[in-house]
């Protein structure tokens, strides 16, 4: 049975059972489709790959609306996490939100990140990118998210998980090879994170708490060009500067 959603200038398009995001975008055009990096249904962004309800307002995101930046910054941030479990598979991982004016990841790790460590890591980052990785939500019952973190080693995500109330569902993201806790949404694919830049690093206790495992905190950020990417840190090295 098809369904039928609004668009932002009032518009119905009706679509069949089941239909996602993508396909709304690309029911409009190629063009649209390729732009596109989420959906905003009756007010909340979602994934790209979403299934539409009957009814919704949808509006498809792409890297004009006010939102995409976060969207690139939250993926950019799992993007990092990918490459420092690919390059250093005893990396356990932390969290990583977005801040102002970028991301950070927290890791726990023998020996600490140095800035030294960065280009090789922004580098692998790339290469993931040049992959052109597609991005899956998987929903899990908690329990089973607890069973999976537990066996890839993830003591921290153990943790996280563990403090959600039981019988809710718990979201993740799988990258190729990498699995992460989180909420969404994130980019469909990882060609679409195209300008990103490391900048330093820190030690950071686990949850903010100092009798807590002390972590090595990556901040970086991102943008939708290299040019915008340019900018920023030139407006960074000019501030440096004038310190």
């Amino acid at each position: 049975m098809p369904i039928e959603v609004r668009l932002p200038d009032d518009s119905l398009r009706q679509l069949p059972e089941g239909a996602t995001g993508a396909d709304l975008a690309g029911g409009i055009g190629a063009r649209l489709l390729d732009a596109a990096l989420a959906v905003k249904v009756d007010g909340h962004l979602a994934d790209l790959k979403a299934p539409l309800a009957d009814g919704a307002k949808v509006e498809i995101i792409t890297s004009k609306a006010p939102e995409s930046l976060e969207l690139i910054r939250h993926s950019t941030a799992h993007l990092l996490a990918h490459a420092v479990r690919r390059l250093h598979p005893g990396a356990r991982v932390g969290i990583g939100p977005v801040i102002e004016d970028g991301f950070y990841y927290d890791f726990w790790v023998e020996k600490p990140f140095t800035p030294e460590d960065l280009p090789a890591i922004e580098a692998e980052m790339q290469k993931i990118v040049s992959e052109g990785i597609e991005v899956v939500r998987e929903d899990l019952d908690r329990d089973v998210a607890i069973e999976r973190f537990r066996a890839m080693g993830e003591p921290l995500k153990v943790e996280i998980v563990s403090g959600i109330p039981q019988g809710e569902i718990i979201s993740g993201y799988r990258q190729g090879d990498f699995y992460d806790l989180c909420r969404g949404p994130h980019v469909p694919n990882t060609a679409k994170l195209k300008a990103f830049k490391l900048l330093n690093t820190a030690g950071a206790y686990w949850k903010g708490d100092e009798k807590n495992q002390m972590l090595s905190r990556i901040y970086g950020t991102a943008f939708h060009t290299q040019k915008e990417l340019d900018e920023h840190l030139k407006r960074l090295e000019e501030a440096k500067a004038r310190d």
